[in-house]
């Protein structure tokens, strides 16, 4: 059917207006600029409503029109160009060349102080503003999506400013090139895998035990070469694509595992970043499981990091995601805790695995005595909530120093390592793993032979036999004493094949002589000895480095009496050269800068080759091949005391 021209142009003005506010639309606003003529100059103003999508979220889609209505009404009152609305809560007006600067500045002031007292619902105003973009004096020769761009790109530093103000485009340019290159090369450099895996460890700064890696893109440009996350992850997150570039770096995540079958780092834990767009997909959760399927990684050994940004933002859809994600197996962690304002009270619903502290945080809180008790309680919070607390930005021992004593083990920084690239990754990988040997336990259960069967101990001497142990039906091997050496037992020394090594036991002394070993390693350039009543009833844990004249480092522990079992457990750490003591379970002495024995010729158990034997019973002896932090020797000592028929601290045994 033939239309008229009345219903013609009535389909044309339709077709050119929003719907919604009677404002021109994208296409009107097109339009309109085309019929401009060539030789003149127009200012434009670009407007977004900040925080828009939090309005129709929790109150609909109808309040949110409402709100959109007035501020059309808004920008209609203040500008007396051409309004449009180009889609969402994005709204273009064009000002002829008459209007100077200081008079569009004028206007953004009073659209953003009016846009806080209109007549609109209060609750909802609280939660939205604007942020304004202006460019000047373009001529209408260019193309308009390039002014359109410099809107776009002024009204997005405005919102980098603090949103709820404006910001004039002038000094972006070479920003804007490298922005719009950016977006131009975006998609080919994915499908062409320019975007490259770097993993940047984790690490126990107690144990120096490697305990996981973040993922981390780098941006491998064919002319430019690298680019580093901050030339393109802000471009992403305001254009979508970083969505596609999270799931490029899971799977990627994915398919290296995937490789790694059989080698010793295979099961190391990856922690992987997400952007809160991903908060509104439903189905997200299963979307990382299906990719996590496909190269068959259990899912706890992946981990989808959320900033902290997103808490305060979107409080109910990390809820809700969170959930899933847990429920799908994975871990969920949040990123840069502390580097805005935390939203505390939250983590009591969040169930997260892991606390990221951010490195600012750190750095800002550590220097003063109210920040470090700041940050001593925050991880004592979150330890209290059971959760993982890991420091970002570790560069300094001293930062370990501070960090450990407030009870955070879990270190990621230039200390150990910047991100590396893959193949760098899998040396740091191996060298740290490669000396986690197997443990060696010997229960002193009425034999002397370790749990596995492998090693057996030897006794010199006699007078040697079985008693009660620490627990109801369990031995213990009772030590007769006797002169130097004598009345022992030699336990291989392959039971000790690492520099770093922990060793936990329970022992009874029953007559205090001072400075006798119950247990003592002899190494090719010097010793170490455990010595429940070194000195008026405290324990020692002594270590002697033969090379130097004056090299005898001792760890006093807290006083011990006769008669009664403890447990003692040391431990050195050949990194950071720390020897620890513990008893039933807590620190009671440690000490730094302890030169590193190597090679073991023998250990004897129950004597040394300078004092008289050990006299009293010793049983549940283990050896590890790697130091032990605190959380491992509390959760030892708690294995024992939680045993059935464990009787150790009952008067009089």
């Amino acid at each position: 059917m033939v239309k008229s021209e009345k219903e013609a142009d009535i389909m044309k003005r339709l077709a050119e207006s929003d719907y919604l506010t009677g404002l021109p639309n994208r296409r009107g606003l097109y339009e309109y600029y085309e019929a401009l003529p060539r030789n003149q100059n127009v200012h434009a103003m670009f407007i977004d409503v900040d925080n828009f999508k939090r309005v129709n979220d929790l109150h609909g889609h109808s309040v949110g029109d409402t709100l959109l209505i007035q501020i059309a009404r808004l920008v209609k009152e203040h500008t007396q160009g051409f309004a449009s609305r180009i889609g969402g809560d994005e709204y273009v007006v064009l000002f002829d060349e008459s209007y100077n600067r200081e008079q569009l500045e004028q206007i953004a002031r009073k659209m953003l102080d009016s846009m806080q007292t209109a007549d609109f619902r209060k609750d909802i105003l609280s939660m939205v503003s604007l942020s304004i973009g202006i460019v000047m004096s373009q001529s209408t020769a260019l193309n308009l999506d390039d002014i359109l761009f410099m809107c776009d790109a002024a009204m997005y530093q405005a919102k980098n400013n603090g949103k709820n103000c404006y910001a004039v485009y002038e000094a972006f340019d070479k920003k804007i090139e490298i922005r719009r290159n950016i977006e131009m090369e975006m998609k080919g450099a994915l499908e062409r895998g320019e975007f490259q895996v770097y993993l940047q460890p984790k690490v126990n700064m107690v144990s120096s035990a490697f305990c996981g890696a973040e993922a981390l893109s780098r941006w491998l440009h064919p002319v430019e070469g690298l680019r580093t996350p901050d030339a393109y992850i802000p471009v992403f997150e305001k254009n979508g694509f970083i969505v596609k570039l999270d799931l490029y770096m899971f799977e990627e995540v994915c398919r290296l595992k995937a490789s790694w079958r059989g080698e010793c780092y295979e099961h190391i834990p990856i922690s992987v970043n997400m952007s809160r767009l991903h908060l509104y997909d439903m189905a997200f959760a299963e979307t990382l499981l299906a990719i996590a399927n496909k190269y068959e990684i259990p899912p706890q050994e992946l981990e989808i990091e959320i900033t902290e940004s997103v808490f305060i933002k979107d409080n109910n859809e990390l809820v809700n995601m969170t959930n899933k994600l847990r429920e799908k197996g994975f871990l969920v962690s949040i990123d840069d805790f502390g580097s805005g304002f935390s939203a505390l009270n939250l983590l009591k619903d969040i169930p997260v695995n892991t606390i990221k502290l951010d490195k600012s945080f750190l750095q800002s809180s550590s220097n003063d005595v109210r920040g470090r008790k700041v940050i001593k309680n925050v991880i004592a919070m979150c330890r209290d909530l059971k959760l993982d607390v890991v420091s970002e930005g570790i560069e300094t021992q001293e930062q370990i120093d501070f960090i450990t004593s407030c009870g955070c083990q879990i270190a990621q920084g230039f200390f150990y390592a910047k991100p590396l690239t893959l193949s760098d990754f899998i040396v740091f990988a191996e060298e740290y793993l490669a000396n986690t040997l197997e443990s060696y336990v010997f229960r002193l259960n009425g034999d002397l032979k370790s749990e596995d069967g492998s090693l057996e101990g030897i006794i010199s001497g006699e007078g040697l036999h079985y008693e009660a142990g620490i627990i109801a039906g369990r031995k213990s091997l009772y030590f007769p004493g006797g002169d130097t050496e004598q009345n022992t037992v030699h336990i291989p020394p392959k039971a000790i094949v690492n520099d770093s090594f922990t060793v936990s036991m329970w022992l009874k002394p029953k007559v205090n002589h001072q400075w006798v070993s119950a247990l003592y390693i002899k190494f090719e350039s010097g010793f170490c000895s455990i010595m429940p009543l070194a000195w008026e009833g405290n324990s020692d844990f002594r270590i002697r480095d033969s090379k130097e004249v004056n090299g005898w480092y001792d760890v006093s522990g807290c006083q011990l009496r006769e008669n009664e079992w403890v447990h003692y457990v040391i431990s050195y750490n050949a990194r950071t050269e720390r020897a620890v003591a513990f008893v039933n379970g807590e620190v009671v002495g440690l000490l730094d800068n302890v030169p590193t024995n190597r090679y073991v010729k023998w250990i004897i158990l129950g004597g040394d080759v300078f004092q008289p034997s050990f006299i009293g019973n010793i049983c549940e002896l283990v050896i590890y091949n790697e130091p032990k932090d605190y959380d491992f020797v509390q959760a030892l000592h708690q294995s024992y005391v939680q045993t059935e028929g464990f009787n150790a601290f009952k008067l009089g045994e």
